[in-house]
Order: structure tokens, then sequence, then C-alpha cells
């Protein structure tokens, strides 16, 4: 199975002026994604060199970090990429389903939105190695999309964040929650279920407190269902330890509870788990707990 991703990274791309930044601002505050550009990664990545090579090396940058966050959130990326071998770099970078969008208006247009004065700087020498006077914007083939941000055929910027919308819609998902004390095969039985009928789960991690009886961290169950589901369609998400679950009306979900669980499964416990039984344990778990240190392997 290929690795499952819920969240993207959107990389815009375009010349200086063409509204990348002013779309990618109105996309991630409606869609509640992370934003990077010029402003927000300053204070990570300080870039002076706007040679070729220097260019690269910070958009590669950008394109890690983009990569890490997208674990946790949707992120917009707005950066001018003015090289089609280093999109192509960027795309291997960042997850699978990522999508470079190219934001295309003539230079013509950017000159006359140039409130700065950028583009007259570039043309009169002030300025150098700038995109679309003395370095060259190639033409984005890579791109999975064009949005046409001229102005000059009645369409607004709510307009292309709405072509943008379909990246944001996310499945719905069938929630498990547990303490996950640790993850054994009885758990990951139920699990399969979900997963053989084609649902995206959502494993809920209550955050109980550390005691003897339940000792590892919610986020140390977090890793350890991550790591053991690893390219598959399921996350963790520590939750509130919850004491009931209450509902009024149904509104497009259902609480159901599992039927048929095998014997052999139903009696798996975790609290033997955690006393040594690490019959029930499968592989992949145990892996992950040696190499934390739960267990000592032997």
């Amino acid at each position: 199975m290929g690795e499952y991703m819920v969240n993207r990274v959107l990389w815009l791309v375009g010349l200086s002026g063409a509204g990348k930044t002013t779309i990618a601002e109105a996309a991630a505050s409606r869609f509640g994604a992370e934003l990077l550009d010029g402003d927000t990664i300053r204070d990570f990545f300080s870039n002076n060199d706007f040679s070729r090579e220097g260019r690269e090396r910070h958009l590669l940058g950008i394109a890690r970090m983009a990569k890490m966050i997208s674990k946790h959130t949707d992120v917009i990326c707005s950066f001018i990429t003015p090289y089609e071998d280093v999109r192509k770099k960027i795309l291997q970078i960042l997850p699978e389903n990522s999508v470079m969008i190219h934001v295309s208006t003539s230079l013509e247009i950017c000159e006359e939105r140039d409130i700065k004065g950028l583009y007259a700087k570039a043309r009169s020498g002030a300025i150098s190695n700038f995109t679309g006077i003395s370095d060259p914007f190639d033409e984005p083939q890579c791109a999975h999309m064009t949005l046409n941000s001229t102005g000059r055929e009645g369409e607004t910027i709510e307009d292309m964040v709405d072509k943008l919308s379909h990246f944001f819609v996310k499945p719905k998902a069938v929630l498990l929650p547990g303490r996950w004390q640790p993850l054994h095969v009885g758990h990951e039985w139920l699990i399969q279920q979900e997963l053989d009928k084609g649902k995206r789960v959502v494993v809920g991690i209550r955050d109980t407190p550390i005691t003897e009886s339940d000792p590892y961290p919610a986020e140390v169950r977090k890793r350890m269902i991550e790591y053991r589901y690893e390219g598959e369609n399921v996350e963790g998400w520590i939750m509130p330890d919850i004491e009931a679950v209450s509902y009024g009306r149904k509104v497009g979900y259902e609480v159901r509870e599992s039927k048929d669980i095998p014997p052999e499964v139903f009696k798996v416990s975790a609290t033997g788990v955690r006393g040594g039984n690490r019959a029930n344990v499968s592989e992949r778990v145990m892996q992950f707990m040696i190499s934390e240190g739960i267990w000592d392997g032997e």
C-alpha cells in the first residue's frame, strides 16, 4: 500500500507581483492551512544569495520544512520558484499528494502592480538577478494547475481560492477511542475491520494520567500507532481523557459497537501485555517498543 496522506502541500509559483501571496493568504485563512512565504520563513531561513545555486538551496530547505509541517496540517507555500529543474526537485521532496500551482500573470501586468519599484530598479541595474528581467522564469511544465491572476477576466481573489477548495476536502473517518496502553493484536483487529471496509481510521488516544497501570504517555502511544501503521489509512489523535460519549440527534454519524469479535481476540488484555505477555503484541509494535526502550528485546 502506498503512503497515505491526508494533509497537502500547495506550492504557488509565479513572477513577483503575480498575486501568489494574496491568493495564498486568502486560501490559508479560509482552509486553516499553514502559510509559508517570504515573511513567515524569514526568521528560519536567511538568504542573501540570489545566485541560481543559492536560490535552489533556499527553496529546497523550505520544501523540507513544508513536508515536516504537513504531518500536522495543510501547508501553502508562495515563492517565485523560477527554475523548472528546482520545481521538480521540490516535488520529489514534498509528499506525493502535493500540488504545484502556477499563478500566471504577464510581466507587463506585474510591472504595473509593482508599488515597491523593484522592476524599475532591476531594469536600471540597481538590482541584479531579478526574475523576469535579469534572471529567467522558466515556463512551469510540471505545474498541476494554472490560475490566471491578471484580473482582466472578471475573476476575483475569492474566485481563485474557490478553485483550490477541492484540495482541502478531507474524507470522513471512523474514530476508535481508547487508552491504547499499549497497542496490541486485539486493537489491531478492530482497526483492520475498518481498513477492510476502505475507511479512514482515526485512533483517538485518551490523554490519561501516567500511573503504574497506565505507564505510557499519550505522545508515546501516538508514535507507536504511527510507527505501526506507517503508510496506511490510519492516524493518531491525542484526545481529552473522556468519561462518556453523549450526543443528541444523529447528525451524520453513528455510534456502534464491534460485533463477532473472535474469542482469541476478545480475551487479549492490555494489562496482560503490560505485565509481560508479549505474545499479544505484533512484531511491528515490538520493534517500536524496543527502539523506545520500553522493552529490552529479550
